[in-house]
């Protein structure tokens, strides 16, 4: 960017946010029906906590080996190798088929794989080609991508599976993947080369960590207590009650649109001095809300609280992902290690993850129900907005 004061994105973010929405589309695919897929095929909810446990163990570590990719090739090659891991992931799928379900770890390691590399390229391309003014709309912009790529791909895959039956059905679906992974990858071709050479020096960067990187880190981790168990658990609780592919991709349809709706009115309208008030909010409610499926779990009430869920959330996370972002930025000696601090900002994640789906399957093997954890994980939104309270109005 030539002005700090340059709202509009150039076109080098236009197509990062091209590259994103086709990796999302896959992703929202994967996300959705390669859990069922696990489930259906082992018929024990652990398997697709075990996936998902080994995939974000493995996320942190790939980010600090990509840095050495990085200084050597150049940000791009990162998130198109990422792409091409998802490719190769799904074609292994493909290949071997119910096998998989004896392999979870090991296919969560190479998910794992694939999202670090992918979305180290992408935080650190989000960080280079957009500035402290419009960065709110580029996560905005982001935002109304993901919706949009979680409403069209579950209602096209749970339609296919229904009309090819579920063998077929799930073979074309996670084809479609590997073709949304092939096209991300093929635009990637046009982003123009950034030939600066970081020097990634992480025990220099360790030592700059201040009072208001810690408050991230912190307020990363309630997000991911949360984050790593709902990105599976909502749709397969959803899918035991209703046992529908196509109902569960119209459940999605639904909830995406909310999001999107909701997304776009955070991008425009919460600016710095709104932030405080969208994160606290937003964790109030997704606290509240989270209490519907404890007094009679079924349909209705999952309804509800996937309404809510895709309502509230969007008010906690842009904000805070731009707020992670500017606190790196506005500090001088910071700014010359903002991928030192982009990989920092994955440890306090992915542990939140980690420990969210170990309690996960703590309540799996104690017979607990499932929807307490639900909603001892929807109070740890809670603390985010206190922790980022003065960062948010000075961010």
């Amino acid at each position: 960017m030539s002005s700090e004061n340059y709202t509009a994105l150039d076109s080098q973010a236009s197509r990062l946010l091209l590259v994103h929405t086709l990796f999302l589309t896959g992703v929202s695919l994967s996300n959705i029906f390669f859990n069922i897929y696990l489930w259906k095929i082992s018929h024990n909810l652990e398997t697709a906590a075990v996936f998902n446990l080994f995939q974000f163990t493995t996320v942190p570590f790939v980010f600090f080996m990509a840095t050495h990719l990085f200084k050597q090739k150049g940000i791009i090659i990162s998130i198109r190798l990422g792409l091409l891991v998802h490719v190769c992931f799904f074609l292994l799928v493909l290949l071997l088929k119910n096998k998989i379900a004896f392999l979870a770890p090991g296919f969560g390691v190479l998910m794992g794989l694939g999202q670090g590399l992918y979305y180290f390229g992408y935080n650190v391309s989000t960080y280079d080609w957009t500035n402290n003014q419009n960065r709110d709309k580029f996560s905005g912009l982001n935002g109304v991508a993901s919706a949009l790529a979680g409403m069209v791909a579950p209602l096209l895959g749970g339609a296919i599976i229904g009309s090819l039956g579920t063998f077929t059905g799930y073979i074309a679906v996670f084809s479609i993947m590997v073709i949304c992974f092939m096209l991300a990858t093929t635009v990637t071709r046009t982003f123009v080369v950034n030939t600066r050479k970081p020097q990634c020096n992480f025990t220099q960067a360790r030592a700059l960590i201040g009072a208001e990187w810690r408050q991230v880190s912190w307020s990363m981790f309630f997000r991911g207590l949360r984050e790593g168990v709902m990105s599976f658990l909502l749709i397969l609780i959803y899918y035991e009650f209703s046992q529908n592919e196509l109902q569960l991709g119209f459940f999605n349809f639904v909830l995406s649109i909310i999001t999107l709706l909701s997304y776009y009115f955070v991008g425009r309208y919460i600016k710095r001095e709104r932030r405080f008030l969208s994160m606290l909010l937003g964790g109030v409610f997704l606290t509240l809300f989270t209490t519907i499926v404890l007094w009679e779990p079924n349909l209705k009430s999952f309804w509800l609280f996937g309404i809510a869920n895709s309502l509230f959330f969007p008010l906690v996370f842009v904000p805070l992902t731009t707020i992670s972002y500017n606190v790196i930025r506005n500090c001088r000696k910071t700014a010359d290690y903002q991928v030192e601090f982009l990989c920092f900002r994955e440890i306090p994640l992915n542990i939140g993850r980690i420990i969210g789906i170990l309690l996960l399957i703590y309540f799996l093997r104690k017979s607990w129900p499932a929807v307490w954890l639900l909603w001892g994980l929807g109070l740890s939104q809670l603390p985010i907005g206190p922790i980022l309270k003065r960062v948010s109005r000075s961010s």
